[in-house]
């Protein structure tokens, strides 16, 4: 398809200790449309990154990244399909976004607290390290944490909303 990129990783079959090169199977895919990319360049520097569990035959995880525009606008700017949420498959959907989508510098990374994405993002040659890219948690996963520890919507409502609350820079 025109504009558009995507990368498909396959691995090779095993059988009995043996690999059986003829045959491959779907390992990783990464994708995402030219056009997104070039709205991204025009958006906020942030991007929030999460995962979801696919459900069915196949069971693979979708990865998301998503940006906003000056009106707070939702942009997908790409998603990958990966066996699942492990440091392995955060690191293909991190390293393909930086990139593919967003070399800027100084973006700000917003997800949850996931150990897979925390290594992904430190590993050495990244790319995703201060300055080039900073992280801060989604505070929507730090609310739910939060009322796990602490029962009653009044804490988890006041720490929303002093989460949200705008600050003097």
């Amino acid at each position: 398809m025109e504009a558009t990129v995507a990368l498909l990783k396959t691995s090779p079959v095993r059988v009995n200790d043996e690999v059986d090169d003829s045959t491959v199977y779907f390992h990783r895919l990464f994708w995402t449309f030219l056009p997104c990319v070039e709205a991204f360049r025009h958006c906020k520097p942030l991007v929030s990154i999460d995962g979801t569990h696919l459900y069915g035959k196949y069971g693979e995880t979708l990865l998301l990244a998503i940006a906003q525009d000056g009106n707070s606008i939702i942009l997908r700017i790409n998603f990958s399909l990966v066996e699942g949420k492990n440091v392995k498959s955060w690191s293909f959907f991190l390293t393909n976004l930086r990139q593919h989508v967003s070399p800027q510098q100084g973006i700000l990374v917003i997800s949850d607290r996931h150990n897979g994405i925390k290594a992904a993002l430190e590993a050495p040659n990244s790319g995703w390290l201060p300055p080039h890219a900073y992280r801060a948690f989604c505070i929507r996963h730090v609310a739910a944490n939060f009322a796990l520890s602490f029962k009653g919507t009044d804490a988890k409502r006041l720490l929303v909303n002093d989460a949200y609350a705008k600050t003097e820079a």
